[in-house]
């Protein structure tokens, strides 16, 4: 089970994609827009929660970050600190700093962390990929 930070465009993304892996289970969604929170949930089997209160859950297994960037290293560290595997939408930090301290955290705890950089998978780069192969097999210019 997972607890998913982010409720926005990008987490709505990332929900989508994680939710078509094989057991992947929503726990709880957190969003400071309680709407958008409640929405994801739903779609997701989820409840919505708040930060404490989802962090607080010793039986989540894992935390997704896709909330607003001054959020994601404190959850990495509360997460590494925790020993829960993390998936979190780039940046880190927007200092260097903080960046290392979380890797330093994650390391140290040896936990995993993903940092999702790739956009393959968002629908809008996926379908300009195949409007860029399908012209490549036609011979044309994009």
């Amino acid at each position: 089970m997972w607890r998913y930070f982010g409720a926005g465009r990008i987490g709505k993304i990332h929900a989508a994609n994680l939710a078509r892996q094989p057991g992947a289970r929503f726990k709880y969604v957190v969003d400071v827009n309680r709407d958008a929170a409640a929405a994801l949930a739903a779609q997701h089997g989820a409840q919505v929660a708040n930060v404490d209160g989802a962090m607080g859950d010793a039986s989540v297994g894992a935390t997704v970050v896709c909330s607003s960037t001054d959020t994601h290293a404190d959850l990495i560290l509360a997460s590494a600190a925790q020993k829960k595997n993390v998936f979190c939408e780039k940046p880190v930090d927007l200092a260097l700093e903080r960046a290392r301290a979380c890797a330093d955290a994650v390391g140290q705890a040896g936990v995993l962390c993903m940092i999702g950089f790739q956009r393959r998978f968002d629908p809008t780069f996926s379908a300009l990929k195949a409007r860029i192969d399908a012209a490549k097999s036609a011979n044309r210019k994009c």
